[in-house]
Order: structure tokens, then C-alpha cells, then sequence
């Protein structure tokens, strides 16, 4: 006898009573699937991997390889509407909240790209000054008072449109808001553990 011969065949099982049972389990799992599918659809679960998905991998501001810095005008406002929109269904938001919290973090994102734009120039010119012949302690001073100056900008700018977007929710959306939060927290805390 050989190796072949003494292996066990695969396929459809032999017997009627088998076969029965194999075709009851598969249109059971298929059905199961099916309804399933169905089921997970209609959760808010399947809205938010719709809204940050895309079908382009994972979400976030790094999809396709960009960073925030080298989008344009347009992928900024169109990323911050599909996030506001994942963010609405959880706190059950109107469209005019949507909306009024779109044009809010719309024009924060703005303003940080102009800032990071002047931050960088900031540094360059930090660097040529300590490559100078003579180091010049007041134009460093003068940079570095300018970014704090402008830190404080954007910080200042930062808490105005948290507050105006608080604003914008009721209580009751800002404690769920709230709760998301610290879900996500515990979330990443879980990720990135060694």
C-alpha cells in the first residue's frame, strides 16, 4: 500500500447523511454571513469606516503617503469634513452643527499651516545666524521672542475655536464627546505598548 493509498480522500462526504449535514451547515454560515453583514451595515460602526475609510487603506491625516503640511487647501477642508462627520455620529450632531464646526476647524487649519510655514523660516534663519562669523545674541533673541510670541498666537487661537466648537454642541453631545475620547485614549494607550 502506498502513501497515497493510506491517506484519508477530501472532497463531499460519502454518505447522504453527511452530505445533509455539510449543506445545512454551509447555507446556515452563508445565511449567517448574509444577515450579518446586513446587521453591520445599519451600526454606526460601518458609518464611521465608510466616513474615514474611503477604501484608500487606513484613515488619518497621512492617507496616501501625504503628510498634513503638503496637502492643498482643498484635501485639508476635505479631510476635516469626513472627520467632523465621523465625530457627528457619535454625538448625533444636526447638519448646521456639522457645518458650523467644518468652517471653525476649517479656518484654525488654515491659520496652523501659515504658522508652520513661518516656524520653519523661523529656524532657518536661527541656523545662518549661528553659522555667522560673530554670533549675533540680539537677532537670536529677536527670533525666539517672535516664536514665542507667535506660539502664544496659536495657542490662544487653538483654545478660541475649542471653545467656539464646545459652543456649537449641546452638554449632553460634548459628554459623549468627552467619553469617545477617553475610549480612543485607552485605544492608543493598548497600541502602543511594546
Amino acid at each position: 500500500m502506498t502513501d497515497q493509498d493510506q491517506r484519508p480522500k477530501r472532497g463531499l462526504p460519502r454518505s447522504n447523511g453527511a452530505r445533509l449535514t455539510a449543506l445545512v451547515a454551509g447555507t446556515a454560515l452563508l445565511l449567517g454571513g448574509v444577515f450579518g453583514v446586513q446587521a453591520f451595515t445599519g451600526t454606526n460602526a460601518y458609518a464611521h469606516m465608510k466616513l474615514i475609510g474611503h477604501g484608500h487603506g487606513h484613515g488619518g491625516w497621512h492617507r496616501d503617503g501625504k503628510r498634513f503640511a503638503d496637502l492643498s487647501d482643498a484635501e485639508v477642508e476635505q479631510r476635516i469634513e469626513r472627520v467632523v462627520k465621523h465625530v457627528a455620529i457619535e454625538i448625533d450632531a444636526t447638519d448646521d452643527q456639522t457645518r458650523r464646526i467644518t468652517a471653525l476647524l476649517t479656518a484654525v487649519a488654515r491659520d496652523l499651516r501659515a504658522s508652520r510655514d513661518q516656524w520653519h523660516n523661523a529656524g532657518r534663519m536661527f541656523r545662518q545666524a549661528l553659522v555667522k562669523e560673530n554670533v549675533d545674541r540680539s537677532e537670536l533673541e529677536r527670533l525666539r521672542s517672535e516664536r514665542l510670541a507667535e506660539a502664544d498666537r496659536v495657542s490662544q487661537s487653538l483654545v478660541t475655536a475649542i471653545a467656539d466648537v464646545a459652543e456649537v454642541l449641546t452638554a449632553d453631545q460634548r459628554q459623549v464627546l468627552e467619553e469617545r475620547v477617553e475610549q480612543f485614549r485607552s485605544m492608543r494607550k493598548r497600541w502602543h505598548r511594546g
